[in-house]
């Protein structure tokens, strides 16, 4: 069974290096301190702000490459509701991905926390201290990462699934190198 062509190399590696940036943003902000009204910058919420900002370009560079250079999520062999679950999961992934960084940049300048992009700039502030919406936008933003997880664990669960059980080469198609 064919699912036709597999994805770029560009489409893989920006996959591979958001999904690489997520998972570390996971491990970062289980081991950074809650953010609140006495919060001070350290270097773990530096590191937080920085992948949040780094997870947000890779996701404009993935979707405009993936405008570019489509990719079709289906098979003819797939059942119609497995086709509209894979759309709307990367239609999720996309939405939270590119919306959830400016939730939490909003929280920030909220709380008065410069975000430093790996030390390198500062970004402007998005909200006035204590900006009831950026404050609300912070919760949003905890709220989307948790949504976030569970969508990568379903995922990868259908990637295995297609693996193991339908044999098919959903999951080949976007490994970094080609396994047929």
């Amino acid at each position: 069974m064919s699912l036709g062509r597999h994805y770029s190399a560009t489409a893989k590696s920006l996959h591979w290096l958001i999904a690489l940036a997520v998972l570390s943003q996971f491990v970062v902000a289980l081991l950074m301190p809650d953010i609140g009204r006495r919060t001070q910058p350290g270097p773990l919420i530096d590191l937080h702000f920085s992948l949040g900002v780094a997870i947000l370009v890779l996701t404009v560079l993935r979707f405009a490459n993936r405008l570019v250079d489509p990719v079709p999520l289906d098979d003819r062999d797939s059942l119609e509701w497995e086709r509209t679950a894979a759309r709307t999961m990367h239609l999720a992934f996309y939405f939270i991905l590119l919306v959830s960084p400016l939730l939490g940049w909003a929280s920030a300048s909220a709380h008065r926390l410069p975000v430093t992009v790996f030390g390198v700039f500062t970004l402007p502030s998005l909200a006035a201290p204590r900006a009831r919406w950026a404050l609300l936008a912070g919760d949003i933003h905890s709220v989307t990462m948790w949504v976030l997880l569970a969508l990568v664990v379903l995922h990868a669960a259908a990637a295995l699934y297609h693996h193991m059980v339908r044999r098919d080469a959903v999951l080949r198609r976007m490994l970094p190198l080609s396994l047929e």
